[in-house]
């Protein structure tokens, strides 16, 4: 081989050697690229995963808390029905008292409610046709402990449920069962909802 070839081969030799090397740094190069995508991936995917299941449990949370709204909101409305229909009960059992209870509790409510001057007691109809022949004498009874309190009889008559009106010269009290439950409906709503939820 002469001089020329074999500068020839060395330059072809070094030239493939450094091939082999640019091509091995290439492919370590490409390795390590598809490394780093590989797990740039994985982080991805696991963040994505991560993200999706926060969102789950978010939406998940958010439901419960609606449904336990929705429960607390339905329990609240049955305790309410139930108050409600309590305090009417309570009024419609008054107004099925027997004469007797009934216009005993009529009497208590007039020497509550009295003031200290003459004036007339107003019941309904039905009440008026039912009144005990002694009425006024026990009306008069029941109001005596208020100084200058007298009370009679009206004939007139209220459309009210029971209970009475208190007239005293056009300016009236109105002392009916409705308007008694009415004005005392927050503390009865109290008092009933203590008796029944504690």
């Amino acid at each position: 081989m002469t001089g020329l070839e074999k500068i020839t081969t060395q330059i072809i030799d070094d030239a493939k050697a450094n091939a082999q090397k640019a091509k091995a740094a290439a492919e370590e190069e490409a390795s390590k690229i598809l490394a780093s995508a590989k797990l740039q991936r994985e982080e991805q995917t696991a963040q994505i995963q991560a993200d999706t299941q926060a969102q789950a449990q978010a939406i998940a949370a958010h439901a419960q808390s609606g449904a336990a709204l929705k429960q607390r909101q339905a329990l609240l409305s049955a305790k309410q029905q139930m108050i409600r229909e309590t305090i009417q009960s309570a009024r419609e059992s008054l107004l099925a008292l027997d004469d007797a209870a009934y216009f005993s509790l009529i009497f208590k409510m007039a020497g509550r409610f009295a003031l200290p001057q003459q004036g007339k007691l107003i019941l309904n109809e039905k009440d008026l046709a039912r009144a005990p022949k002694d009425f006024d004498a026990q009306l008069q009874s029941a109001v005596q402990a208020i100084p200058g309190a007298a009370l009679s009889l009206s004939g007139s008559t209220r459309p009210i449920d029971g209970g009475f009106v208190l007239d005293y010269d056009g300016i009236e009290e109105n002392c009916s069962f409705e308007a008694m439950f009415y004005a005392s409906q927050e503390a009865l709503q109290d008092k009933v909802q203590e008796f029944l939820f504690q």
